[in-house]
């Protein structure tokens, strides 16, 4: 465990009390509620959290940090329904949970991308959640300013409803961050919109397409033409910022369903790219922009 003393990182701390209360009032969080925090930090979030789920409820908060756990054990000793957890938030067991909980944090954002994928899926995603995240992780922008997809957005909507509950203002944080921030909330389907069964076949027909940042190629590997021009909501010269999730919808379901034979092109291209984004990481880290462990899994608040 790293100590305070390489903790090399910005820490971005809510400022009011009063945002705070606005952001659990978001996230409706009331009596009887199991709500999972992820870095409390000093403690400012989970302090209003303990105060809605009551005595009938339970927080579990999960810091790394173990200097910062023990201040927060200790500060939440006279609150026997705040649980904290020392321990890095990807290897939790979200069976301790049960079925039905929700998340309200604010997710150290160079963890984002594993962080949501731990978060919102098919087998133990949580019910609701509500995170404070670098805006452009979900929207993105064209060359015109225009809100696009991202590859995570186009993951994550098949099975939760995605919305911009709250966006902040780089004041409301100290130091300001470099990045915009915004409260995403993320509702659970009742239905996911693509198959359980085929779910995993969409994400690696995503990872696939998103190699292909400007040409055709790998949309001309998977479709024909005439079936290319039977698909008028995809973009599909130009990236997956180009698309619309619904286009994508339609463009995987003619894949999955006309073109099984084709179906092996794409067979294991997420864990590809993971795999390719977690060896940038190391060539960045390598290059003098490493951070230490810690920093990777909580920041102060």
């Amino acid at each position: 465990m790293s100590g305070p003393n390489e903790l090399r990182y910005t820490q971005n701390f809510l400022k009011s009390r009063a945002l705070v209360e606005k952001i659990v009032d978001l996230a409706e969080i009331g009596a009887g509620m199991t709500v999972l925090e992820i870095g409390p930090g000093k403690g400012i979030i989970t302090r209003e959290l303990g105060k809605r789920v009551g005595e009938t409820g339970r927080v579990v908060a999960v810091e790394l940090d173990a200097e910062l756990s023990a201040e927060l054990r200790t500060k939440f000793r006279a609150s026997p329904q705040v649980t904290i957890v020392q321990q890095d938030i990807l290897q939790f067991d979200r069976q301790r949970l049960g079925q039905n909980y929700h998340v309200v944090s604010n997710i150290p954002f160079n963890i984002t991308s594993d962080l949501l994928t731990f978060l919102l899926n098919l087998t133990n995603g949580a019910t609701t959640a509500h995170l404070i995240l670098q805006r452009d992780a979900i929207v993105g922008q064209d060359k015109g300013g225009n809100a696009t997809e991202t590859f995570k957005s186009l993951l994550i909507k098949p099975l939760y409803a995605v919305a911009i509950a709250h966006d902040f203002s780089k004041a409301d944080f100290s130091p300001r961050p470099s990045v915009e921030t915004a409260l995403f909330a993320f509702k659970q389907l009742a239905e996911p919109l693509i198959d359980v069964a085929d779910y995993a076949l969409y994400a690696d027909f995503l990872a696939f397409v998103s190699k292909d940042r400007v040409g055709e190629g790998a949309w001309r590997k998977l479709f024909s033409k005439r079936q290319l021009a039977a698909l008028p909501a995809v973009a599909h010269g130009r990236g997956l910022k180009s698309q619309s999730f619904d286009g994508m919808v339609g463009a995987f379901e003619l894949f999955l369903n006309a073109n099984k034979s084709k179906h092996k092109i794409v067979a294991g291209m997420l864990h590809q790219l993971r795999d390719e984004q977690q060896r940038r990481l190391k060539i960045n880290r390598a290059g003098g922009h490493h951070r230490s462990k810690s920093s990777g899994r909580s920041r102060r608040r």
